[in-house]
């Protein structure tokens, strides 16, 4: 990701400069879904949406150079610039299924906000056990790359393979189109970082249930905005 997408996401994460929100006003359905920064379409929607809830229980949102944020209750999900994204939502109003078309997708839920939920990609499926994950579609390689920051996820191939992934600090597989598992080829957790999860965890009020090496943070967003 290049560093100007690096401003963009602490940008999002801190509502600075011009993805600045106003406080939203005339919804009270605690089922809705808010949009707490950035640059995202709705279903479609061409013109850019911010400060807005989101009330359907199914809706895809796609954003494009720049990325955003959407919480559900206690279910909070940054979207990578470039992304493509269907959500589905239960009765309850909790997201339950994610379909990740493009892009990257970092999902943070609280202790029992994530349990069963499922991310699908091209060639993938994680169901989620209670985490923090990040699940991007590299369309180049034609592979889905899986980050389990904390907590745990059972990864499935499509043509064969998976693994259960259980971590409290940023675990990291791909799964290649032709089927199986392999160690990610990254030295570092790919577009997310500690200080963006530390600020997104607190957008539902929580820190991060993670055990931190050496009690340090490790990988930081480059060009950080300062709150």
């Amino acid at each position: 990701m290049c560093n100007g997408h690096h401003l963009n996401r602490r940008a999002v994460v801190y509502g600075l400069g011009a993805v600045l929100l106003t406080p939203r006003m005339g919804f009270s359905d605690t089922k809705d879904v808010d949009v707490l920064g950035g640059r995202i379409r709705i279903d479609g929607q061409t013109a850019p949406v911010a400060a807005s809830a989101i009330k359907a229980q199914k809706f895809t949102l796609t954003t494009a150079n720049q990325g955003g944020v959407i919480k559900a209750k206690d279910q909070i999900f940054y979207l990578d610039p470039e992304t493509e994204a269907e959500f589905f939502r239960d009765d309850d109003g909790l997201v339950g299924n994610i379909v990740l078309k493009a892009g990257g997708v970092l999902s943070l839920f609280g202790p029992s906000s994530g349990q069963g939920v499922e991310i699908t990609t091209f060639n993938a499926v994680g169901a989620i056990r209670g985490t923090t994950t990040y699940f991007a579609w590299q369309s180049a390689e034609r592979r889905t790359y899986v980050c389990c920051c904390y907590g745990g996820v059972d990864v499935s191939n499509n043509r064969g393979g998976g693994q259960a992934l259980n971590t409290r600090y940023h675990t990291a597989i791909i799964l290649p189109e032709d089927g199986g598992v392999a160690g990610a080829p990254y030295d570092k957790p790919l577009h997310h970082y500690d200080d963006d999860i530390i600020a997104l965890e607190a957008k539902a009020g929580r820190q991060p249930r993670w055990q931190l090496p050496n009690g340090q943070l490790n990988f930081f967003a480059p060009q950080p905005v300062p709150l």
